[in-house]
C-alpha cells in the first residue's frame, strides 16, 4: 500500500468529518469511532509480519476496526447494529483467535512488539538503530559510510535505504530492516557480496528482478558473490503490507545467483 493511499484516505475522512461540523451533510462520522476504525486497519496491517499472520493481531484488528466501522454506519442510520454491539460480542473472536495462535503456533508472534530484535537474532548485532514510526524514511540521500551493523524498525510511510552512495569498509555488515505499511526500496551496489532475505506479508516483492505478490508468506533469497569482494552485507527485510524491491545497481553478468 502506497502512502499516497494513506494520504488520500485521511484527505477524505477529514473533508467528510469537515462537511459534517458544517453542517453541510449529516454522516454519522464521529470523532471516536473513526479513530478506532483507523486504528483497526493499522492493527490489521501489523498482523501479517515476517511472511507468518499472527492470528490474535488479527482478531483484535478486526474487532476495533468493527467497532469503528459499525459505529459510523449505525451513527448514520446505515444499521441497527451499533459499534457497542461489536465490543460486546467480540470477545469471542478473541478467544477464537487465542485459539488459533495456540493450535498454529503463533503464540511468540503475540509477545513481540512492532519495534523489538527479531527472534532469529544469532549474531552481534550492535550498531546504528534508526526507528521511525510514522513518515519517510530515507537512509543514504548523501555520501556516508558503512562500517557497522545497521537496523531500521519503521511503522506507516516509505523507506529507501540506498548503499550505492555509500563508501563501504572492508568487512561483514548485518542489516536488518522491519516496515509496517508502505513502500520500501533497496539499492545495492556493484562489487560487493549481498546476501538478501527478503519477506513482504501482503503486496508485492521484487529482488534482482525476481517478483512475487499476493498474501501470506511472500519470500525471496538471493545470493550476489563477487571474486575478490572485500565487504559483505547481509539483509534480512520483513515487511507487512506494501511494495519492497531489492534493486542491484548495475549488475554485472553472473554475479546474481
Amino acid at each position: 500500500m502506497k502512502k499516497q493511499l494513506w494520504g488520500i484516505i485521511l484527505l477524505v475522512l477529514g473533508v467528510l468529518v469537515l462537511l459534517q461540523v458544517l453542517g453541510v451533510y449529516e454522516l454519522g462520522l464521529a470523532f471516536w469511532p473513526t479513530v478506532l476504525l483507523l486504528l483497526g486497519i493499522l492493527i490489521l496491517s501489523e498482523s501479517i509480519s515476517f511472511g507468518l499472520i499472527s492470528w490474535i493481531t488479527l482478531g483484535l484488528g478486526l474487532w476495533v476496526g468493527g467497532i469503528g466501522l459499525f459505529g459510523i454506519l449505525s451513527n448514520a442510520g446505515v444499521i441497527d447494529i451499533s459499534g457497542s454491539d461489536i465490543a460486546r460480542f467480540g470477545w469471542p473472536l478473541i478467544l477464537v483467535a487465542v485459539g488459533l495462535s495456540i493450535l498454529l503456533g503463533d503464540r511468540n508472534l503475540f509477545f513481540r512488539r512492532f519495534f523489538s530484535r527479531h527472534d532469529t537474532d544469532k549474531t552481534d548485532w550492535d550498531g546504528y538503530k534508526q526507528v521511525r514510526h510514522i513518515g519517510d524514511l530515507y537512509h543514504g540521500r548523501a555520501p556516508w559510510t558503512l562500517d557497522q551493523n545497521l537496523e531500521f524498525f519503521h511503522g506507516i510511510g516509505d523507506v529507501v535505504v540506498d548503499f550505492t552512495t555509500a563508501d563501504i569498509k572492508p568487512g561483514t555488515y548485518h542489516v536488518f530492516l522491519k516496515a509496517g505499511v508502505g513502500d520500501v526500496t533497496i539499492r545495492v551496489p556493484s562489487g560487493i557480496n549481498f546476501d538478501v532475505d527478503a519477506s513482504v506479508g501482503l503486496g508485492e516483492l521484487e529482488v534482482f528482478g525476481e517478483q512475487k505478490s499476493g498474501i501470506g508468506g511472500l519470500a525471496i533469497k538471493r545470493v550476489i558473490k563477487v571474486e575478490d569482494a572485500a565487504a559483505t552485507i547481509q539483509l534480512e527485510a520483513r515487511m507487512g503490507i506494501g511494495d519492497m524491491k531489492v534493486i542491484y545497481m548495475p549488475a554485472a553478468p553472473g554475479e546474481i545467483k
